[in-house]
């Protein structure tokens, strides 16, 4: 077995990433993200994310946000594999959202392609970024029917 297997999908023009962490056993002292919003999904095992709000358990194909500057860790009991998708604010203020929309897109069909991430846990990052345009914490709104097109592409 892998330990701690860490890819990364990286799109410098619009700084949106995708991070792929397979059997990981690392846990993660409190920190924040300057300016990056955090989505991520859990393929295998189980975390605990602690923020200002909550302490959680999320377990395989679970989402959660973590907002940019949102002090959050996370603790590893076992063995875990989850994905992430960061976007960076600064970058995407530099870009359209049509841009962004389609390098999102990509990357996840990407991620698709290499087998590292399954339809319906695309459905799932899909429903938790739709949710997470609404929210008044981020202000990069993904339009809706963009979302729902990517979901009729799966």
């Amino acid at each position: 077995m892998t330990i701690n297997n860490i890819r990364y999908l990286y799109n410098a023009e619009t700084g949106i990433e995708l991070i792929f962490c397979k059997n990981s056993t690392i846990s993660y002292p409190l920190h924040n993200h300057v300016s990056v919003l955090t989505i991520g999904i859990i393929l295998d095992g189980s975390v605990v994310l602690t923020t200002n709000k909550e302490t959680r358990t999320y377990k395989q194909n679970e989402t959660f946000t973590i907002f940019p500057y949102e002090p959050h860790s996370i603790s590893a009991h076992d063995s875990y594999s989850l994905l992430t998708l960061c976007i960076d604010k600064n970058a995407v203020n530099d870009a359209d959202v049509i841009t962004i929309q389609k390098h999102i897109g990509l990357l996840l069909m990407q991620a698709l392609n290499m087998g590292k991430i399954n339809q319906y846990q695309i459905l799932q990052l899909l429903n938790c970024l739709d949710k997470t345009s609404d929210s008044s914490n981020w202000q990069l709104k993904i339009h809706t029917p963009y979302i729902h097109d990517l979901k009729r592409q799966l």
